[in-house]
């Protein structure tokens, strides 16, 4: 996916207002707008095929994309096979303790179809002492390990691919800590989101997923501490739909765990704008008690800068570690990962020529963002 700059609130208000609702009758492309630029927007924003299942697309676009739908169905059909077989294997290994969340959780727990929430992978959330146990199962069904860095203090999940046939694929990101940020890392672990999980009954009665909760607080991590510099719709209305369906002790309880966690801001943050773009119910309330606790230190805070750059998040991003010399590692593993992966990554025979091109791939980006 292309990326685009970061839109304007009243962008995506009007974008939300166009094609996140429901529509009498189909809307005309708008004058600033060639029909491939809008597909492209709504491609970015994740909201193509729910802009045409809302009616909000005029008659040829609609005519265009009608077989996406169908394409997309058919691929959700051979996913959901492949993602029940994996779950299967899981329980037959004697693997429980693992829960399925973000995109594919929500695709099968808030949306009337799952096709309707796009997502490149399914992620899962285990405990990093299995690890070896879930590699085995993939294994055993036939998943390849993907390239990436593998560091302890680098990255906290790693991805799995399987072929499924007619050009279709089911990556997943198997997880070991609930992000990448550090100062995050640690808001959840797997058996504290088992304690209130739910059932698939769309998808499977032996996956788990977070309880409506849980997944709100996670959605609202992943758009900021992830994506500090991006703002995509589908994420604002995965928590639109998700505040949608707490009842009252469900936004207690939410409230309790952000101002335990010291996430209080940034669930805020997501609240207030799925709020302004969606006209989304969340009691006054609540508003003012999460106010209340994110106006105290919460270092989370830092995701709230949208403009700063990736080194600059990296760099404060270490206060997320506990000891010194664990961030002295964390810096040297970022700045000299193995050299295998050195050599695979600058495409050179030669460890010591891929450092040195690393480097100034990354003194680039430093210096000219």
């Amino acid at each position: 996916m292309t990326a685009i700059a970061r839109p304007e609130l009243g962008e995506l208000s009007q974008l939300a207002a166009q094609y996140c609702r429901p529509q009498a009758s189909p809307a005309a492309t708008p004058a600033d707008f060639a029909p491939s630029e809008l597909i492209r927007q709504l491609d970015y924003h994740g909201i193509t095929l729910l802009a045409l299942h809302h009616n909000a697309l005029p008659g040829a676009l609609a005519t265009a994309l009608e077989s996406r739908k169908s394409m997309m169905a058919a691929n959700e059909m051979l996913k959901q096979a492949a993602l029940k077989e994996l779950f299967e294997c899981f329980s037959a290994a004697g693997l429980e303790r693992v829960i399925l969340f973000k995109g594919t959780a929500l695709a099968y727990s808030v949306y009337e179809q799952p096709w309707l929430r796009p997502r490149s992978d399914a992620d899962c959330l285990i405990d990093v002492m299995q690890r070896p146990e879930f590699e085995a199962c993939f294994e055993q069904l036939g998943y390849q390990k993907l390239f990436a860095m593998e560091a302890e203090l680098v990255h906290y999940q790693a991805t799995y691919s399987k072929a499924l046939g007619h050009g279709s694929a089911l990556n997943i990101d198997l997880h070991w800590q609930i992000s990448n940020r550090h100062l995050l890392a640690r808001a959840f672990n797997v058996d504290q989101l088992l304690v209130h999980a739910n059932r698939l009954p769309k998808l499977s009665d032996g996956i788990a997923v977070p309880c409506s909760t849980d997944s709100l607080i996670i959605a609202a991590l992943h758009r900021l501490g992830h994506h500090p510099g991006e703002e995509r719709l589908i994420w604002l209305y995965d928590i639109h739909l998700l505040a949608q369906s707490l009842r009252s002790d469900d936004w207690h309880r939410l409230e309790a765990r952000v101002t335990r966690k010291k996430i209080a801001a940034l669930t805020l943050d997501s609240l207030k704008m799925s709020q302004q773009l969606f006209e989304t119910p969340i009691p006054e309330s609540v508003i003012e008690r999460l106010e209340k606790a994110a106006s105290k230190p919460e270092p989370s805070r830092l995701f709230l800068q949208r403009e700063l750059k990736e080194w600059q998040y990296f760099w404060r991003d270490l206060k997320g570690l506990d000891r010194a010399v664990d961030r002295c590692r964390a810096v040297w593993q970022n700045l000299f990962p193995p050299a295998d992966y050195v050599r695979r990554q600058m495409n050179t025979r030669f460890a010591l020529w891929g450092y040195l091109k690393r480097g100034a791939r990354g003194c680039k980006r430093v210096f000219t963002g």
